[in-house]
């Protein structure tokens, strides 16, 4: 240890680091506000923005918090100083600490230049108010970096909001462009339409997916969601050759099971989270891949169970809300694959929407939430297309492939509006009944 730090130790003085005696001499450089402009609470609020991002250890914003409202705004002003000086035992008791917890917090603090620590001569905390209440003399905590680094503070928050914003954005890319590619490789393997390559690209997808787990910025980020995204696109213009061809029904090849995927595009359950986590996409893509006949019907079982209709939408609840989809349904209790039947070759017809355009459809979200979206067209009066109905539902169809889609908001519309139809019905016929009795 040199001679000099022997000395100051010697006399009691605090142990200052570098980082600490750079915190130090910009703070002795403050000269404090104009008067009258003084705001602290506006620099805490500042901190507390930023305090998430300044990787801070517990307790730093209740400690900052209760220093801060021990000043009064004219210590911030110029010729003055904010400091507050509350003794080791009574700081130790507010946080519930021990007073070397105490010690270690209020350093670390020190070397993050939150405050500065102004030591007495003897080492005590103090301080002294003349009759107008301003400080003459004072040893405890400088507060002095709050109203310094406010700016930053500010600009700090708002930097982490924006990185934030774009990694949730990012996060959604990578939600839609994941249930594409597994809506599509359910879509195909149903048709038996597999490419031979589909195995390959589902699992770099599902290695995609996972990776998010370990993504903490936006930048590396992105860099995963275009990859995902280019699997997309190859997983679409596989989808695109099989629709061209023709061989995408309205409910699959007849040899086959219907297997219905009912789940809406926008469930705010089926995300890419945080923690890269999504078992919906993990199955997705595990059913998507050849396997045994045992190990299929697991499969199947899982996706059937784990899926259900959007808004808790049914068949039967779905003919009442679209009557112009019951007049295709002949059975007297559908279900999915009776409701995608009529949707696919009776109403599409009726609607105008062409073969290519339904089996894109089919494609891009599942069957049934095509032929659900398709009621919801088949609602709309005439007068309300602009392009006729085929193109309200191309475009619907392009708002589900990026998410935008909030179909649970339309169904809801369409059982409020069902239900204001017959509340009108109700009161004409009370109306008819009163009518009647008053005239006899």
């Amino acid at each position: 240890m040199p001679v000099e730090a022997n000395i100051l130790s010697s006399q009691g003085s605090r142990r200052l680091n570098l980082a600490m005696m750079a915190v130090r001499d910009r703070a002795d450089r403050f000269e404090g506000v104009a008067r009258g402009s003084a705001k602290p609470l506006r620099f805490l609020a500042a901190f507390q923005e930023a305090e998430p991002y300044l990787g801070l250890p517990p307790h730093a914003f209740k400690l900052v918090a209760w220093l801060v409202k021990m000043t009064r705004a004219q210590d911030w002003e110029a010729g003055s100083r904010p400091i507050a000086w509350p003794s080791a035992a009574r700081q130790a008791e507010f946080l519930d600490l021990t007073r070397n917890a105490v010690k270690t917090l209020n350093r670390l603090l020190f070397e993050a230049g939150v405050f500065v620590m102004r030591d007495s001569p003897t080492g005590k905390r103090y301080g002294r108010r003349d009759g107008q209440g301003r400080i003459i003399e004072a040893y405890g905590f400088d507060l002095s970096p709050l109203a310094f680094r406010a700016d930053e503070f500010i600009r700090l928050a708002a930097e982490a909001r924006a990185e934030r914003e774009r990694i949730q954005a990012l996060k959604r890319r990578a939600t839609c462009a994941r249930r594409a590619i597994a809506q599509i490789g359910a879509t195909l393997a149903e048709c038996g339409s597999l490419p031979r390559d589909w195995p390959q690209l589902a699992a770099e997808a599902v290695e995609l997916v996972g990776a998010i787990r370990n993504t903490n910025n936006s930048e590396d980020l992105a860099e995963v969601v275009r990859a995902l995204e280019s699997r997309k696109a190859q997983a679409e213009a596989w989808g695109n050759e099989i629709a061209e061809s023709g061989k995408i029904g309205p409910v699959g090849p007849a040899d086959r099971p219907h297997t219905i995927t009912t789940n809406s595009p926008n469930d705010p359950t089926d995300t890419v989270g945080g923690d890269g986590e999504n078992h919906h996409g993990e199955v997705a893509f595990e059913a998507a891949r050849p396997a045994s006949e045992g190990e299929a019907d697991a499969t199947e079982k899982a996706r059937t169970e784990a899926l259900e209709p959007p808004a808790k939408v049914y068949p039967a609840e779905l003919l009442q809300l679209a009557p112009r989809l019951a007049e295709h349904v002949a059975q007297p209790y559908p279900d999915w694959p009776d409701i995608v039947n009529a949707a696919g070759e009776g109403l599409r017809h009726e609607l105008g929407v062409s073969p290519r355009l339904w089996g894109e459809a089919c494609l891009a979200i599942g069957r049934p939430m095509a032929a659900i979206v398709l009621a919801v067209v088949s609602t709309k009066p005439d007068g309300h297309f602009t392009r006729g109905a085929g193109g309200y539902f191309a475009a619907m169809i392009k708002r589900a492939r990026t998410g935008e889609l909030h179909l649970d908001r339309s169904l809801w519309k369409l059982r409020r509006d069902r239900l204001d139809r017959l509340d009108c019905s109700e009161g004409d016929a009370v109306g008819r009944c009163c009518d009647g009795r008053n005239s006899a």
